[in-house]
Parts: structure tokens; C-alpha cells; sequence
């Protein structure tokens, strides 16, 4: 035998493989949404049939027993038997899309799934749709058995059908982009019938006479079957995740077909490969498959990491150049804990080059005065950050301005240097920002003499440091304005994205003219549980800056009075909300008509202990819980009534 004849049936086994792995990988993958989704569900329907059927003629393939192979070939019409149904139910899913509604096509596919089970059941417990089994030149395959031509038939019949549906869906459909996807399905979905069909059955009773060239015509075979079931799988992912971007789902797919299936279809290429070649190369087996398998390993990582720019310029995943600026802010972005590092090391080499035991950096937010780091500070950093005097000095010495003694009393300005002056034990240098000269914050590190003084050295040091240090703060106001835009952004584009994704998947006409009423979160059930999850994270958090309720049209309107920061517009309204709560008159801790108020104020605005709030008014925890529970509710109907008297003018 060749080494071309050895390969070649070797070849075919590695693609069988590769198209159940795949296969396998594209069912897992669609799970989170077969409950949401008919037409995932019918794919993933089909596709466990398929898959069915390459299990059994892979197993079948690799040589078992003969005994063994009876079983697996008829196991295998599990599969076989239920193909034409599941492709039938398929497009008609594909034409209910489309706005074509029929009880007769639904009773049609019961009937179908019906017939195929009956073929299934005589498949593998008769001999009448198939027979004994037959083994020639290495082909094990069944017999055709007395009904397999009418089987054959009802086969062919029931896919006609189903292509002429989705041709039909294709014709109907009124939207470019569906149309595409819809040509394309229609070429990928005869990749089912012909992958499963049993074509070895109609040559029973013959000899096969050349194995080599059924061989090669199985490898071009499964070679189309594969490149077809690849197409449909990459179109009807669209129809699952409609409510996402086509670039978000393509990129989703793409990535995970690289991590999962393709990874695992090279390793296996090389086991078999390297089985059947290790005689070649002298080498052992014991010591060729692993290193094989590890070297294949770190090369697929490597290739994936390496080229992922150029494989995704080639599938189209960073093709946008407003995603390429995306991704690139995401990578170039510091955090808050990355900027808190970085001025740590500029204030400890700041410690050791001034040979100064103390330093620290305060920043002036909108929000006010901020310690971001310190070193050597106790409790008099937040007195130091939070002296307004402090930064009216600093802000009138900028301007050229004259201070006196009398104005601010024990803290001259120094006149040895005109960058710095003294406060107090520490020499102040405010950080300005290098565009607009705006102070972003101020540089402070323990006097060393009463009047501010650095050798030559000493000061180009310290202006390099605190021109970094002016750079990490300007960049931190920057990065602020970002995320206040992007949270302020997120609930609009969110709600924007899902309509026109879906206007681009269906008739796009329900979707855009959906009055704005039918999205709102006001008609959620949940409405109160929203409420509920803002209110537990009033001074930051997840619940409070990822909440639905941004979306509202108070909190929208709220943006321009907030510095387009989204948070604090919720939480403007939260706060609103939770005052008209407030009853007349003086205030009562036990009075009947303070006490829910009482409760929102003292757990959620001063964020009080349970234990602590029951103690302050005078009850039970438990009771507590409950009367929490109406007070929340109460919100909740101040906050939708609030939305409602907005969405009138």
C-alpha cells in the first residue's frame, strides 16, 4: 500500500472528526438560548442529528468488532431517520420569520418527525428499511433492506420541501441584509441530507471496486459537507442573538470556533497524524504523541494571539475603524487602583530623593477636594485636603495676586520660591494641567526649613515628578469624563441597538415605530426590585451605575445638571423621590408618619447598620424589614409618577 493510499482514509477519519468536534461545539454553544429562540432551537435540533450520525460512522470507521459495527450503524439512523424533519421544521421556522403563518405546515413537520420516527424504529429493530451488515475493503455499511426505497423517497421529498421553504422565506423577506443571509442558509442547508444520507446503501449487493477512489470521493465529500454546514452555521447564529450587533455576534463566534472546537480538531489531527507517521521518524510512540500534542497546543495559542489583528481584519471583527478606537482606549485606559499605584511610586521616590519623611497628592474634583495617596500622612491629610483656603491661595498667587499675612494668618506665601509655598509643616506645589492651566490638585512633602528651598538637582527632579503627577491627574479627569458619557450613553444606545438590530433581522417596521412607552422600565414588574437594587448601592455600585433605571426620562434630563455624570443624576432622583416622602411639621423618630422616611434617610442616605436603625426608632428588626419594604415601594410609585408627569410635557 502507498503512502498516499495509507493517508488518504486517514484524512477522512481526521474531517469526520473535525466535523462532530464542531458539530459538538456549535450545540454547546447555542444552549444558553434553544429556550428563547425557535429558530435556535430547531439548528440545534438538527445539528444533534447530524452529529448523531458522524459519531456512529466515525466509530464505525476506526474498526470495532463487527457485532459493534451492526449496532453503530443502525444507532446511527437515529440521526438519518430525523434529518428531513428537523431541516422541514427548520424552514418553516425561517418562513414564520418572514410573517407566514401556516397550521398546515406545523401539522405537516408533526407528521414528519412522526414518519421518522417509524423509519428509526424499523431501522434499528427490522430488517425492512435496512439489512445485515456488509464489510468490503474496508467499508463496513448495511444492507438496503425492502422499504429503503421508499425511505429514500420520503427522504428526498421532505427535503424539497424544506429547501423550497427557505427559498420561499428568501423572496419574502424585505430587509437586504436578512435576504443574504437567508441565500447563503439556503446553500449551506443540503449540508445536513447529504452528510447523513446512506449513498453506500444503494450499491448493495455490488463489490466496491476501487476503495481508493471512494475514499477520496468521501474526503471531497465531507470536505463540502463541512465548508456548507460552516456556512449555515455562520448565518443562523445572526437569528439567535438578534438583539446584538453583527459584529458583536461574529466576533463571539469567531472567537470561541479559534478557542474551542478548531483547537481541539488540530490537536486531534496531530494524535492520528503522528500515530500513523511516528514509524517514519524513528521515533517512539510513547514520546512523539505527547510532544506532538503539546507542541500543537502552544503553536494554535501562539497563532491565535499573535495574528489576532490580521484574523480579524480578514472576518471582519475589527474592520470598523470606530471599533479599532474602541478597543484601543480599552487598552491605553488606567484605572483608579493602576492611577493610585503610580503616584505611590512618585511619592516614595519623592520621599527618598528629598530624603523628606512625608508627601502626599490631593486632587480638586467637582465633587471636591480628594487625598489621593500619601505617604507619612496621619489624620492631618483630610484636613490638609479638605482647607479651602489652601486652594484660594494657590488659585490668587497663580494669578499674580498679592496675599497678605492677615488674610490667611499663619501660612505666608514663601518668597524664596515662586512655585511653592509653605502650609503649615508641608511646602505646597499645585499640579496644573498642561493644556488649559486649569489646577487638577496640589503636591505636598514635609518641610525641611521654613522657607521653601531644593538644590538644582533636587528641583528638576521634583518638577519631573510633579509634571507626571499633573499628567496622572489630568488623565483621571479625562478618563471621568469618558465613563460620565459612556453611562449616561449605555441605556439610549442599548435600547437604539436592539431596535435596529432587530429592524435589520425582521420586517424592520414593528421595530421602529414601537412607541417609546412599550420599552419603558416603568411597565417592568420588577419596577420596585430596580428601585430596591439603586437605593442599596445610593453611594456607588453596580446596581447603581449599571441601573435600568438610567434610562428614565428624569434621570436624562437630570444629566445636564450633573455634569453629564449619569450616577449622580440616579441619584438626584433617588433622593428627590425619597423626600417627598418627608411628612409635614417637625420631626418625630417614633411618630407613625416619620417612620418610613425615617428609614429611607437612615439606611440608605446615611447608610446606618439594621441593628443600629431598629435601636434609633424604636422597633423590631423584623418590623423593620417590612416597613423598609413599603417605604421602597413608596419610592418606587413617587419615581414612576415623577417619569410619567415628565413624559407629558
Amino acid at each position: 500500500m502507498s503512502v498516499i493510499e495509507a493517508l488518504i482514509p486517514t484524512l477522512n477519519i481526521v474531517l469526520q472528526s473535525a466535523i462532530v468536534i464542531f458539530g459538538a461545539s456549535i450545540i454547546l454553544y447555542n444552549l444558553p438560548y434553544v429556550l428563547r429562540d425557535r429558530i435556535t432551537r430547531s439548528f440545534v435540533l438538527l445539528t444533534t442529528f447530524v452529529v448523531i450520525v458522524f459519531t456512529a460512522e466515525l466509530i464505525v470507521s476506526v474498526g470495532v468488532p463487527l457485532s459493534s459495527a451492526e449496532n453503530w450503524l443502525r444507532a446511527e439512523w437515529v440521526g438519518i431517520a430525523h434529518v428531513p424533519a428537523a431541516l422541514l421544521h427548520l424552514s418553516d421556522i425561517l418562513l414564520i420569520s418572514t410573517g407566514s403563518v401556516s397550521n398546515r405546515r406545523r401539522y405537516t413537520i408533526y407528521a414528519t418527525y412522526l414518519a421518522g420516527s417509524v423509519f428509526m424504529a424499523l431501522a434499528m429493530l427490522t430488517n425492512l428499511v435496512v439489512g445485515d451488515v456488509l464489510t468490503d475493503e474496508g467499508f463496513s455499511y448495511l444492507e438496503a433492506g425492502p422499504i429503503f426505497p421508499v425511505f429514500t423517497t420520503f427522504f428526498i421529498v421532505i427535503v424539497i420541501f424544506a429547501i423550497y421553504n427557505i427559498w420561499t422565506a428568501r423572496n419574502r423577506t424585505l430587509v437586504p441584509t436578512t435576504r443574504r443571509r437567508l441565500t447563503i442558509t439556503l446553500a449551506g442547508a443540503l449540508a445536513a441530507p447529504l452528510g447523513v444520507y446512506p449513498f453506500l446503501l444503494i450499491t448493495s449487493g455490488r463489490p466496491l471496486e476501487s476503495p481508493l477512489r471512494i475514499h477520496l470521493i468521501l474526503l471531497l465529500g465531507n470536505l463540502i459537507v463541512g465548508a456548507m454546514f460552516a456556512m449555515l452555521t455562520s448565518q443562523l447564529v445572526y437569528f439567535a442573538l438578534s438583539t446584538s450587533p453583527a459584529r458583536v455576534v461574529r466576533v463571539r463566534l469567531y472567537k470561541y470556533m479559534a478557542r474551542v472546537p478548531l483547537a481541539a480538531t488540530l490537536i486531534l489531527a496531530t494524535y492520528v497524524l503522528v500515530q500513523q507517521g511516528a514509524s517514519f521518524l524513528g521515533l517512539p510512540l510513547n514520546l512523539a504523541i505527547p510532544s506532538a500534542i503539546v507542541t500543537t497546543s502552544i503553536v494554535v495559542q501562539w497563532v491565535i494571539h499573535t495574528f489576532r489583528r490580521p484574523l480579524g481584519r480578514i472576518f471582519r471583527i475589527t474592520e470598523d475603524p470606530d471599533v479599532r478606537r474602541i478597543q484601543l482606549l480599552s487598552e491605553r485606559i488606567v484605572t483608579t487602583r493602576e492611577m493610585h499605584e503610580f503616584l505611590e511610586n512618585i511619592l516614595a521616590t519623592t520621599c527618598n530623593a528629598l530624603q523628606t519623611p512625608a508627601a502626599f497628592v490631593v486632587s480638586y474634583t467637582s465633587e471636591g477636594p480628594k487625598m489621593e495617596r500619601s505617604i507619612g500622612i496621619g489624620d492631618e491629610g483630610s484636613q490638609i485636603a479638605a482647607n479651602s483656603e489652601l486652594q484660594s491661595m494657590l488659585e490668587i498667587k497663580s494669578k499674580g495676586g498679592v496675599i497678605s499675612t492677615d488674610e490667611f494668618g499663619d501660612y505666608p506665601i514663601a518668597a524664596g520660591n515662586e512655585d511653592m509655598v509653605r502650609w503649615g509643616e508641608y511646602w505646597i506645589r499645585p499640579l496644573r494641567a498642561k493644556k488649559s492651566d486649569q489646577m487638577l490638585g496640589i503636591f505636598g512633602i514635609k518641610t525641611r526649613q521654613d522657607i521653601p528651598y531644593l538644590t538644582e538637582d533636587e528641583n528638576r527632579l521634583f518638577n519631573n515628578l510633579s509634571r507626571q503627577a499633573a499628567s496622572a491627574l489630568e488623565d483621571q479627569v479625562l478618563q471621568r469624563q469618558v465613563f460620565a458619557a459612556v453611562e449616561g450613553l449605555l441605556p439610549q444606545v442599548s435600547e437604539r441597538q436592539q431596535r435596529a438590530t432587530l429592524a435589520a433581522h425582521s420586517d424592520p417596521t414593528p421595530a421602529l415605530t414601537q412607541p417609546a412607552d412599550e420599552l419603558e422600565v416603568l411597565k417592568d414588574p420588577d419596577f420596585p426590585g430596580m428601585v430596591r437594587d439603586a437605593l442599596s448601592h445610593y453611594w456607588g455600585g453596580p446596581r447603581l451605575t449599571e441601573s435600568p433605571l438610567l434610562a428614565l426620562s428624569i434621570v436624562q434630563n437630570a444629566l445636564e445638571d450633573n455634569e453629564d455624570n449619569a450616577t449622580r443624576a440616579m441619584r438626584e432622583i433617588l433622593t428627590k423621590a425619597i423626600d417627598r416622602q418627608k411628612p409635614e411639621g417637625d420631626r418625630s423618630w417614633t411618630s407613625a408618619d416619620w417612620i418610613l422616611y425615617n428609614i429611607l434617610e437612615l439606611k440608605f442616605l446615611q447608610g446606618r447598620k439594621v441593628r443600629d436603625i431598629a435601636r434609633r426608632l424604636a422597633m423590631s428588626e423584623s418590623d423593620l424589614y417590612r416597613k423598609q419594604r413599603v417605604a421602597i415601594e413608596n419610592v418606587a410609585k413617587t419615581i414612576s409618577e415623577m417619569e410619567r408627569v415628565e413624559s407629558q410635557h
